[in-house]
């Protein structure tokens, strides 16, 4: 569950001490929740809850289901039966006309020009694994 916190606060873009205000509870609770020290209250868990309404209760608390209230869940495929590669390109073809990853990339054109602009500021990145769980990366 720990990491799960780690997530949401990396995900509010928010240090331990920010997080904890918005909590309402003392910055050395939430030090001793991502050390491992401490289990979570349940008066903790209803506080996020209350705080962070969009984050799944299930997904706080045990780690399955869909991380936002507003996220399809999509079950993961039991370990074995991954879907072979033709079948993943076949599934791909449905993709949208205006998805974002329907759209050809040049490989040949360096990241650093695809996105670079003299007003344009690193926001966010996020990384999106195999197993549909995702990271996001906030500078700070």
């Amino acid at each position: 569950m720990k990491d799960r916190i780690a997530h949401i606060i990396r995900a509010k873009n928010l240090t331990a001490a920010e997080f904890a205000l918005r909590l309402g509870i003392q910055p050395s609770n939430i030090s001793h929740l991502l050390s491992g020290r401490n289990n979570p209250s349940l008066d903790f868990v209803k506080k996020l809850k209350e705080t962070f309404p969009e984050y799944n209760l299930d997904w706080i608390i045990f780690g399955r289901g869909p991380v936002t209230v507003s996220e399809p869940f999509v079950e993961p495929a039991p370990i074995g039966q991954i879907p072979a590669m033709e079948e993943q390109e076949k599934s791909e073809e449905h993709l949208s006309e205006g998805s974002l990853f329907s759209q050809p990339v040049d490989v040949d054109v360096p990241v650093k020009q695809l996105v670079s602009s003299t007003e344009s500021v690193l926001k966010q990145i996020i990384l999106v694994y195999s197993d549909n769980t995702f990271e996001l990366i906030s500078p700070r």
